[in-house]
């Protein structure tokens, strides 16, 4: 193969999404429903409590009828995440096959791993947006919020303060009144249970309380049998509470001091890729991760781009509810 095929379009676009994906709690559980989009904005209808995505049709047809209800549409942009790198003639020159072995394997393995360093922190991204879908609000690197999804579908968030200071709080009917709230606002929605995030504050003193902590050690001595780490889910009311002490540029995934409560089902949580804004990706799907290459001045190595066009949504965020430390 030569050398300038492995920086084409559709090879590196191949090899950054064959690339092995960083640990992400939030992906890894598969609920989101992961499509590609041929536009950069996703139209989406709320009526009667309820989100639709709305199907793109000819103009010259008439639209779909649709029973008598209040309804408001949005449109919502993808996010753009573009991310440079570089490969040099000097990391490749001095590269000689190994046996039977072709140099362009070594080369292509420079360049992936070039490609990975970039895919992680798309991937973390991602991951940024899934927790912001599942705590109804996208934030931007910077913490801003770029969709609140309560303001936007003008439903109410849920907040239930738990005074775990106090050795007499009911616990479990706390979490059984979010459990309960919850449902009351999925619209017939496929549930299949109930998770929650905690950041490390909320998990210890949670753990801690007079009224879990029995059930607790029963459920840690059972992990410690098995080699487990307890933070990792423990399965109190009905919803399992999964310790998420993560931090990406000063940025918590979650608060030290709440447990995030989402239901975990189908039809529930979207995540969009729309095309890279490249001339052979137009108006094609959007794949997770696009990378191309340029070759520099005077043919003194390659720029690297990589990107990821997402949108993570949930189609229910009244249905969230944040239990807070009180």
């Amino acid at each position: 193969m030569n050398l300038a095929d492995l920086f084409t379009v559709a090879s590196l676009t191949a090899a950054i999404n064959k690339l092995p994906p960083m640990p992400t709690k939030a992906g890894e559980l598969g609920i989101f429903n992961e499509k590609g989009i041929p536009t950069s904005t996703v139209v989406i209808e709320h009526r009667s409590g309820r989100l639709f995505l709305v199907a793109n049709t000819s103009r010259n047809d008439d639209p779909a009828p649709v029973a008598n209800s209040k309804r408001q549409r949005r449109t919502f942009e993808t996010a753009h995440l573009p991310l440079s790198g570089r490969v040099l003639p000097s990391e490749i020159q001095n590269l000689a096959p190994f046996g039977g072995s072709d140099s362009t394997d070594y080369q292509a393995q420079v360049i992936n791993d070039k490609l990975q360093t970039l895919k992680n922190s798309l991937e973390a991204t991602r991951e940024w947006q899934r927790v912001g879908a599942l705590r109804g609000k996208i934030l931007d690197a910077d913490g801003s919020v770029i969709y609140d999804l309560y303001e936007e579908f003008r439903v109410q968030q849920k907040r239930i303060a738990v005074a775990l200071g106090t050795a007499g709080t009911d616990v479990r009917s706390k979490v059984l009144e979010a459990k309960r709230h919850a449902e009351s606002k999925l619209g017939g929605a496929v549930v299949n249970g109930f998770k929650a995030f905690c950041g490390p504050e909320w998990f210890d003193r949670f753990t801690d309380h007079p009224k879990v902590q029995k059930a607790y050690e029963g459920y840690q001595e059972a992990q410690d049998r098995l080699g487990s780490d307890n933070r990792n889910g423990f399965v109190y009311g009905g919803v399992e509470f999964i310790e998420y002490n993560v931090q990406v540029s000063n940025q918590k995934f979650i608060p030290d001091d709440v447990a995030q409560v989402f239901p975990v089902g189908t039809g529930i949580y979207e995540q969009y890729s729309a095309p890279a804004n490249y001339n052979e990706t137009v108006n094609t799907l959007g794949q997770p991760f696009y990378a191309k290459a340029e070759e520099r001045r005077l043919g003194k190595g390659w720029d690297l781009e990589a990107q990821a066009n997402p949108l993570a949504l949930c189609m229910f965020p009244e249905a969230l509810v944040e239990l807070r430390v009180g």
